[in-house]
């Protein structure tokens, strides 16, 4: 390997920040979730692949993840979001602002006419009515190629607790219903974030349940329970508070 024989530039210091905001400045593992969340998704996208994502938030944070670095994870990428966006000067990327999908689903569609290869949408169907809600899924399944991945997260209803901006939060049983009367097939559910009195406490098929009581008092030493909160989430999907969907629309 070659030696670098200079630093990169002459600065003696970078003073980049990484700015919180909301539940960010006490790193909440709903705040925390939400990395995971994209990179999780970014182990099914390929550069090949054209990716659609609906409620891609001002940020856009996941078309980020796709092409930073020294070369794209993703051939297109198509965001779209309730709110204003700022328009992309990259061939590769194409934000859509002020855009309802669920009623103009065919305008995307005919960006892509084969179909997406990946459709996205994170902590989205839950503020939404329900009918909307069967409409966006609709329109999910209508905008994949065959055998195209849909990825869904969304707050699992308990019963108790239903955040104040949420119009309607699903049950396990509800949403896969909605999600299979769109045509879809449910490969897997994983849990993103869970309450930690279930750890090690409620049965998983996933890991022996004495190893993760070891494992999490072990981790406990240094991760709060925010964070593990979130690094034992997939092994409970029956048992979190969010779950992450990996449906599939049939070849």
């Amino acid at each position: 390997m070659a030696r670098r024989e200079k630093a990169r530039d002459d600065r003696e210091y970078d003073t980049t920040q990484l700015h919180a905001t909301q539940h960010g400045k006490s790193l909440h593992r709903d705040y925390s979730s939400h990395f995971f969340r994209w990179s999780f998704a970014r182990r099914f996208i390929t550069p090949k692949d054209h990716v659609l994502e609906i409620g891609c938030g001002e940020d856009k944070p996941l078309s980020k993840i796709l092409t930073g670095g020294a070369s794209a994870r993703v051939n297109t990428y198509v965001g779209v979001d309730l709110n204003k966006l700022k328009p992309s000067n990259s061939q590769r990327l194409t934000f859509l602002g002020e855009f309802n999908f669920v009623e103009r689903q065919k305008e995307v569609l005919k960006m892509q006419p084969g179909g997406f290869d990946v459709v996205v949408h994170l902590e989205v169907i839950e503020h939404m009515r329900v009918d909307l809600g069967a409409k966006m899924l609709k329109a999910c399944f209508a905008s994949l190629r065959p055998g195209g991945v849909m990825l869904m997260s969304t707050p699992v209803y308990d019963g108790v607790r239903h955040a104040a901006n949420h119009i309607h939060e699903y049950t396990v049983p509800e949403l896969q219903k909605a999600v299979e009367k769109a045509g879809f097939k449910v490969e897997r559910r994983y849990g993103t974030f869970m309450d930690i009195k279930h750890i090690g406490k409620v049965e998983t098929d996933r890991v022996d349940p004495s190893a993760v009581k070891q494992v999490a008092k072990a981790l406990s030493e240094y991760f709060d329970n925010d964070a593990i909160s979130n690094i034992f989430g997939p092994l409970y999907p029956d048992h979190a508070r969010n779950n992450l969907w990996i449906c599939r629309r049939p070849a």
